[in-house]
């Protein structure tokens, strides 16, 4: 499968999300990022589809960089979503968001360098990483969604490996595989991590078709 396919199916994926949560969220009081996170990587691969925004490794493989630049604008709101969860404190998001800028603009940075200098900001980004996880750890246990600690810690880590597999790294993988990767995660943890929790944020709403304990 090349890449562009792979961009084509994940533009129409979080089209399609987004416009889930744009019917289900209508009639919230609060704010809900699921809409946003889902329409920003829908442009996100929208943009990747038709091949601007890239560099080439080494080894003649396509990076598209632009990804991590929209991971900018998207995980900050997605670690709200978890700090919420996890009643960590207002006052720690700044933190939370920082960190996940800082790891998600390093990590641009890593991919749009191609020589020996990209494992310094690679370096900068997992540091980042650590302390963004560092903080979600000493979030509270939500006993309606048990394993959300686990689930970030894993699921979230999975991407700098694929980054180390990938022509952005030890060239392991090539852009299709990598990018058939990337698709599946980012799935996993937007679209499918906002399904299951958008009843935990808003549990007052009325439309909502999603038990009320997750207990996961």
């Amino acid at each position: 499968m090349s890449e562009a396919l792979v961009f084509q199916i994940g533009a129409v994926l979080f089209g399609l999300f987004t416009f889930f949560f744009l019917l289900f969220g209508r009639n919230k009081q609060l704010f809900g990022t699921e809409f946003f996170i889902s329409f920003i990587t829908m442009t996100s691969y929208a943009l990747m589809s038709i091949g601007i925004a890239t560099t080439v490794s080494l080894n003649g493989q396509t990076i598209y960089w632009s990804r991590w630049l929209f991971y900018l604008a998207a995980c900050p709101l997605l670690m709200y979503d978890v700090a919420k969860i996890l009643h960590i404190a207002d006052r720690e998001y700044p933190k939370i968001a920082l960190f996940t800028c800082l790891t998600m603009f390093n990590g641009f940075l890593a991919s749009y360098i191609v020589t020996s200098s990209r494992w310094m900001f690679f370096g900068l980004s997992s540091a980042a990483f650590i302390c963004l996880l560092y903080i979600i750890l000493q979030g509270k246990n939500n006993p309606a969604f048990r394993s959300l600690k686990p689930f970030v810690l894993f699921s979230w880590s999975l991407f700098p490996l694929v980054f180390l597999l990938a022509p952005t790294g030890f060239k392991v993988l090539d852009t299709s595989v990598s990018e058939s990767l990337y698709l599946i995660l980012d799935v996993v943890t937007k679209s499918f991590f906002g399904i299951l929790t958008i009843k935990l944020k808003y549990p007052g709403n009325r439309h909502a078709n999603y038990p009320s304990k997750i207990s996961l």
